[in-house]
């Protein structure tokens, strides 16, 4: 069943709710906060990220969580996430990027599933997972269309190369919390 996470208060380890992301190359970083700060990003969002594991909470042990995350990290290898053929899924007031899934995320995802999913409780399904990037989320309708204009600017490549998953967590309610990663996760470390 869906849950709301955006009312969700701490837990007992500081943080609402968690999700793992691999973090935007370091290339985009830049130029995605920029569309993010002009397009008045007001609501708690991650910096410019490919979304591996939904949004979940509940958790009984940080400690088990960090070493099941990091277990799944260090059996998978660094991989490229094709640009050819994304889709920009846009509403009133959010902009998506839509990325075509790989077997390389799809085995990443499916492999922190099985992990994550008994450790707390899923805030909306992940399956079937859609591989996305938010530009920006739950902004006024000037800010899709800033968003919109300023994504055409950016030149994203033929691919994305992803060395590493984050721990996310929000502290805080969805507006005026504040987003934090807890561990970053080299792949293919172990």
């Amino acid at each position: 069943m869906a849950v709301n996470s955006t009312c969700l208060e701490n837990d007992k380890f500081g943080y609402a709710c968690y999700t793992i992301v691999a973090p935007a190359p370091e290339e985009l970083a830049g130029p995605l906060l920029e569309i993010e700060r002009t397009a008045d990003q007001e609501r708690a969002k991650i910096p410019g990220h490919v979304t591996v594991k939904g949004t979940f909470y509940g958790i009984e042990s940080l400690d088990s969580l960090l070493a099941a995350i990091r277990t799944v990290a260090d059996r998978h290898q660094p991989f490229d996430l094709g640009t050819e053929g994304f889709e920009v899924w846009e509403s009133e007031h959010s902009v998506i990027l839509g990325f075509t899934v790989n077997p390389e995320i799809q085995s990443l995802h499916d492999d922190l599933m099985a992990y994550i999913g008994p450790l707390g409780n899923s805030a909306y399904p992940d399956d079937p997972y859609r591989s996305h990037m938010s530009i920006v989320n739950e902004v006024k309708p000037e800010g899709v269309e800033i968003a919109k204009s300023r994504l055409a600017e950016i030149d994203l490549g033929e691919k994305l190369r992803f060395g590493s998953i984050d721990l996310m967590a929000r502290d805080g309610l969805a507006w005026g919390g504040v987003w934090k990663r807890v561990e970053r996760f080299e792949l293919g470390a172990g």
